[in-house]
């Protein structure tokens, strides 16, 4: 069936999306549109949300992590520690992923992926947690510089041995942050 033709010429365009759209098959609309993907966002959203918690607690912790943060947008901090800790090194744990989350709180989830994908970065997130431990033990009477000089080694050997930093630099970033910890008195226990 041919429409005749209108007047203005719309009406017969008119006609036929209404024809098309009694079908099923008119052309979407752009707030049709519109919701269709804000709809999708939101769902693929949400599901993000829900399936990276849960692989995050599934899956085995590493081998040499006595706690793991993932920092995630819109979500905050997850943290996760070890079962089956000694109690004292349980507690260190926590006081370690605690900086951390606190820092995915006050930073942001962007800001803390940069930082741990790069060595300097890695240095930036590791100093204050391993500053942190060192304020809790020295204010337990822990030896103050060996337990920063202990701090110091675990931040080279075991945070930083990829991808080297300088040990003058990782020095210098350990007792700038634990001398302004301990001055302060920011551990948590003093």
């Amino acid at each position: 069936m041919r429409l005749k033709p209108a007047s203005d010429g719309n009406e017969g365009r008119r006609a036929d999306t209404a024809h098309l759209s009694r079908v099923g098959l008119a052309p979407p609309t752009v707030s049709g549109v519109a919701t269709a993907g804000a709809t999708v966002l939101v769902l693929g959203f949400a599901t993000l949300l829900l399936v990276v918690p849960s692989v995050f607690y599934l899956t085995p912790m590493p081998e040499d992590a006595d706690g793991v943060t993932l920092c995630l947008p819109g979500l905050g901090p997850i943290l996760r520690v070890r079962e089956g800790l000694p109690p004292d090194q349980e507690e260190l744990a926590f006081i370690h992923e605690g900086v951390h989350a606190e820092q995915c709180r006050t930073y942001g989830a962007l800001w803390y992926a940069r930082q741990a994908s790069s060595p300097r970065g890695r240095l930036t997130l590791e100093a204050p947690a391993l500053c942190a431990e060192v304020a809790v033990l020295a204010g337990r009477g822990g030896d103050e510089e060996r337990l920063v000089d202990s701090a110091v080694a675990a931040l080279v050997t075991d945070y930083l041995e990829d991808d080297p930093v300088p040990g003058w630099e990782v020095i210098a970033a350990m007792q700038r942050t634990c001398g302004a910890a301990l001055a302060t008195g920011d551990g948590p226990d003093r």
